[in-house]
């Protein structure tokens, strides 16, 4: 193992054990819809959410906003760049 301290230490440790130490994957799941809205967790009061869009017509860039606790994010603005307008907090 090479030199190392601290945060990086702990994740080469867990790298060698086919462990990832950090979540650094975006998060992944089904379409949000009123019914089933897409889950966004985090540690912190508010996050900025990005959605990338679907495949094919559904394609857009990414369109960044912020999602706040407690706060279902429900935007007919959202809905129209995104199709996926509906995002809760866990």
């Amino acid at each position: 193992m090479p030199i190392a301290t601290g945060l990086e230490r702990e994740e080469l440790e867990a790298e060698l054990q086919g462990k990832k130490r950090f979540d650094m994957d975006p998060p992944v799941g089904p379409f949000g819809t009123k019914e089933e809205p897409a889950v966004i967790e985090s540690y912190y009061n508010k996050r900025i959410v990005g959605c990338p869009g679907g495949a094919g017509e559904d394609e857009h860039d990414v369109v960044w906003f912020w999602l706040e606790k407690d706060k279902p994010r429900v935007s007919s603005l959202l809905a129209v760049l995104c199709a996926q307008g509906h995002w809760r907090w866990r």
